[in-house]
């Protein structure tokens, strides 16, 4: 189903588990070097910064190419431009799938990346391009949306799994927005159970070793899953709705949005808690700092200042008291970074390591065997 080599891939992620552990000094040097002699890394996969630089090469690429090819063919209307967009995708898309990966062996380089955003572009413009221009939005996120899920799965990609997740809650939302009498209440129950059912689904998907491909784009919407929760149920989010898309002055059921606005954030740390979840309890401490600022937004018994400074203490208290309490379940939790990361951990992984490339890395203290340290938990993917 994918179209990356699947043994390369697996041999990537076996290399990517024992790097980690290699870093955390649980496996010696003579052990690292017969790990990656027995499973060599096959693809080109350069760091985020040339990743960067080279999908933006792409990108004017890709333009000057479908601009040299329109003075060519010189589509002259709507109908035909429309075509063109659609060869040009075409075009783009077996590009990328017999030179971009199978003979060039990019994996995640910026060159396959922009390819595939390229050719959706323009095969979801192609598509789009001739309908009428009273359509309705929802026929444009129906049109976009098979096109989506179909280039994240085929090519682990999750700028795509996130443009699909939000097509998909949009589609919810614009049907749901058009059911007159009872919009206001089935807005915010759409997101909560569209939201509840990605959450689980995601989750159940991290568990099957044959999606193990798919990790990191389960792992994704996973953590978009509940900050979409969060966001349905908070108060002030659904208040913006009701008055700008439903022209609402006065809410229904206001104290219901309150408490979700508070109890949703605590339900979310003591959960991340329990199942030793990062992805949950990150998100339930940045919904604390929400549901502070939104009661700020309708009560001002505080200066902006002093609501931020509040917020800010409430967060550092949670933390504090969060790590002693974990670290009093010894071999149960542990600061080790192990199992998939979303794209904001990965980018300050690599932030890090640019800013310490220059020094001299350390000297490493051989051990025999492993070093006995435990795995922490990342959500459900944490083992290979």
């Amino acid at each position: 189903m994918t179209a990356y080599n699947p043994k390369w891939l697996d041999a990537l992620r076996i290399r990517e588990i024992v790097a980690a552990w290699r870093r955390n000094e649980w496996i010696d040097e003579p052990k690292w070097k017969n790990i990656e002699a027995a499973y060599p890394d096959q693809f080109y996969s350069p760091n985020l910064f040339v990743r960067i630089g080279l999908a933006f090469f792409s990108l004017i690429l890709l333009s000057a190419a479908m601009g040299l090819m329109g003075l060519f063919f010189d589509p002259d209307s709507e109908i035909a431009f429309a075509t063109f967009c659609l060869f040009v995708g075409v075009m783009a898309l077996l590009f990328l799938e017999f030179w971009a990966i199978r003979s060039a062996r990019h994996y995640g380089s910026g060159v396959d990346d922009m390819l595939l955003y390229f050719a959706t572009g323009c095969i979801i413009s192609g598509l789009c391009l001739p309908m009428p221009y009273q359509t309705d939005e929802l026929v444009y996120y129906c049109v976009a949306l098979p096109f989506l899920i179909a280039g994240s799965v085929r090519y682990l990609d999750r700028a795509l799994s996130a443009a699909a997740f939000v097509c998909g809650l949009l589609i919810l939302l614009k049907i749901a927005l058009h059911v007159p009498g009872i919009s206001i209440f089935l807005l915010p129950l759409t997101g909560i159970l569209f939201s509840a059912a990605i959450y689980l689904f995601a989750r159940e998907g991290q568990r099957r070793h044959a999606w193990r491909f798919w990790h990191r784009q389960l792992s994704l919407l996973e953590w978009m899953s509940i900050v979409t929760l969060y966001l349905s149920g908070n108060y002030w989010v659904v208040q913006q709705v009701a008055s700008d898309a439903l022209q609402m002055v006065d809410m229904p059921l206001p104290w219901f949005f309150w408490v979700l606005t508070f109890v949703l954030p605590i339900a979310y740390i003591w959960a991340g808690l329990q199942q030793k979840d990062r992805l949950m309890l990150d998100t339930g401490l940045g919904a604390i700092a929400g549901a502070v600022f939104t009661f700020r937004y309708y009560f001002h018994v505080l200066p902006w200042a002093w609501a931020a400074v509040i917020a800010g203490a409430v967060l550092f208290a949670g933390a504090y008291f969060s790590i002693r309490y974990l670290r009093s379940h010894k071999g149960r939790y542990t600061y080790a970074v192990e199992g998939d990361k979303i794209w904001l951990q990965e980018l300050e992984e690599q932030l890090i390591e640019q800013t310490i490339a220059s020094q001299n890395p350390p000297v490493p203290v051989k051990k025999d065997g492993f070093g006995g340290g435990q795995f922490g938990g990342g959500g459900a993917e944490g083992n290979f």
